[in-house]
């Protein structure tokens, strides 16, 4: 059920004894509300508005108490929309002992109205207003958006008089909010209005503990209680401070596009960790606020410079920067009318680190304010690069750490620490397939102590390098070499049934006893076993191991199959 449809005519009652008594004015986005607590004699007006309404305020207040029973005036701020009225009022004759509650900071510029009421500290008074059937407490809320800022909550019916917070522009007539979709009038209200996000936040966190059933703020709508908390918690994460995106040009339309464009990049940055994501995030923004038909992003990477751009899905790519990318990077501005380029700067260096560019479907002119912009969310787009480039790196660091943990340094061939793996991946995908296709070959240097002994180890390692070249030039992309240990050697054949493998373990055996001048000749025996079903790695190792002894045992320089 929504909220009621209500006869702004006439005074509305919001709870019990709660009354709103404001005026709406015809074609005025910014209407300002007044709210009467009823307390006979003593009754409460809340923000008594502006000279336009006084009129109908009076006449409003008289239908529901009178307004000379108008004991308290709380003014949450000394703003004309909120104490315009009270000559006119005081003029028209409020109670005897009447008198204006507010803060002290209020005050000092309230008495500057000329108004001769009296004034009530609320800071002198506990925070508290004691009436006949309920308190009203005061909550202080400063710099949102004033220094005494505070708002009023009646305990009795649960309405938080808001002041200034949750106001809102609205072209809607209706009193109250209808759905969360309010938010986009307050949006545009506190974006300017609040001085920063750390303001608001902190001022939405001290009513968050108050058990609010609605909102009634100065502007905007009331605030049912279907809606409270759900516009609270928007509330709380909005940018505001609008004013500091630009001293040029203070138009509210161009700082309300900066400040949703500028929180939009932040808030993408900060939750999408993928860097591609972010840039075609920012391609779409580009295009949305600027008319940009393309946006290319470089910047220099570990050993050359990378370029982002949507033909590959901002994925990232090394390439060779166009001239005028490079003329920015050495500080020369080369924007045109149809192509803007960005320099982005390094925070780290001061130095230019890489180039935004967007080309523009028509040609655009740049203002100082809109350069300015541009060259603060080029600031946050040099964030993201910066830490893809690191990622990039850290990836290519992780990636030369574990090449370098998974080969033999002497060699270049894989490792036993990398065999566990490979062994056990090839044995699954084999019998997945049936079983039979994978051998493993065990290879052993003939007499390789004799050659240690006779030339030393230095000249061994070259035996072994040379060992090593044969495997690899002999077998397929995708069989895996190892060096085992010392001077033995296992290859893992895929794909082979015994001929096949046996003509592999051939190839190695002839490769190694080939003869050149840089060191001694060598032979090599193989062992061979092809992989039974379900066969274990490594009992299938060790049939290999025994079909290369039967090799050594049979004059070396061989190749024989286990059984």
């Amino acid at each position: 059920m929504g909220p009621p449809v209500v006869d702004t005519t006439e005074a509305v009652e919001l709870a019990p004894r709660v009354w709103w008594v404001g005026s709406l004015l015809p074609d005025d986005r910014f209407q300002c509300h007044v709210y009467l607590v009823e307390q006979g004699d003593q009754s409460v007006l809340i923000d008594p508005g502006s000279a336009l309404t006084a009129d109908e305020v009076a006449r409003k207040v008289d239908s529901v108490v009178g307004l000379d029973n108008v004991r308290w005036l709380v003014c949450s701020h000394q703003d004309p929309d909120i104490i315009g009225a009270l000559p006119s009022l005081v003029a028209r004759g409020l109670h005897p002992d009447a008198a204006i509650v507010t803060h002290w900071r209020d005050e000092a510029l309230i008495v500057h109205s000329g108004t001769s009421l009296p004034f009530w500290r609320i800071e002198d008074h506990d925070w508290n207003l004691p009436l006949a059937d309920r308190r009203l407490r005061f909550v202080f809320t400063p710099y949102a958006h004033f220094a005494g800022a505070f708002c009023t909550f009646d305990e009795s019916s649960g309405t938080l008089f808001s002041s200034d917070l949750f106001g809102g522009f609205t072209d809607d007539s209706s009193l109250y909010a209808r759905s969360v979709d309010y938010f986009d009038a307050m949006r545009a209200f506190h974006e300017h209005y609040m001085p920063s996000r750390e303001v608001l936040a902190h001022a939405v966190e001290q009513l968050r503990p108050l058990p609010i059933t609605q909102i009634a703020p100065q502007h905007g709508q009331v605030i049912p209680s279907p809606l409270v908390a759900p516009i609270m918690d928007q509330l709380e994460t909005l940018e505001c401070g609008i004013y500091l995106l630009s001293r040029d040009d203070p138009g509210l339309r161009f700082l309300l596009t900066a400040n949703r464009t500028m929180q939009d990049i932040v808030d993408t940055l900060v939750g999408e960790p993928d860097f591609a994501v972010v840039a075609a995030h920012l391609a779409g923004l580009a295009s949305d606020v600027l008319g940009a038909h393309r946006l290319e992003l470089w910047v220099r990477g570990p050993d050359r410079m990378l370029e982002f751009e949507p033909d590959d899905g901002f994925a990232g790519h090394a390439s060779q920067p166009p001239d005028d990318v490079l003329d920015t990077l050495s500080g020369i501005d080369r924007t045109t009318s149809h192509r803007v380029l960005l320099p982005l700067w390094s925070e780290g260096t001061h130095a230019v680190n890489g180039v935004a560019v967007l080309d523009l479907a028509t040609p655009l002119e740049l203002q100082p304010q809109l350069r300015a912009l541009l060259e603060q969310i080029a600031g946050l787009i040099d964030v993201g690069l910066e830490r893809e480039v690191l990622r990039r790196v850290a990836d290519l660091e992780r990636a030369a750490l574990y090449d370098r943990a998974i080969h033999d340094s002497l060699t270049g061939l894989h490792n036993r620490m990398y065999l566990a793996d490979a062994a056990h991946r090839l044995c699954a995908i084999d019998d997945r397939e049936g079983g039979g296709q994978v051998a493993a070959l065990m290879i052993d240097v003939d007499h390789f102590k004799i050659v240690n002994d006779t030339f030393g180890h230095p000249v061994g390692d070259l035996v072994l390098q040379h060992v090593a070249r044969s495997i690899s030039a002999s077998i397929r992309p995708g069989d895996v070499a190892v060096r085992f240990g010392g001077e033995e050697f296992l290859v893992l054949v895929t794909g082979a049934d015994t001929t096949t493998a046996l003509a592999v373990g051939e190839r190695i055996r002839a490769a190694v006893a080939e003869q050149d001048g840089d060191r001694p000749p060598v032979t090599a025996s193989v062992g061979i076993a092809r992989r039974r079903a379900g066969e274990a790695c490594d009992a299938l190792v060790a049939r290999a191991d025994e079909a290369l002894y039967l090799a050594k045992a049979g004059g070396r320089d061989r190749v024989d199959v286990a059984a």
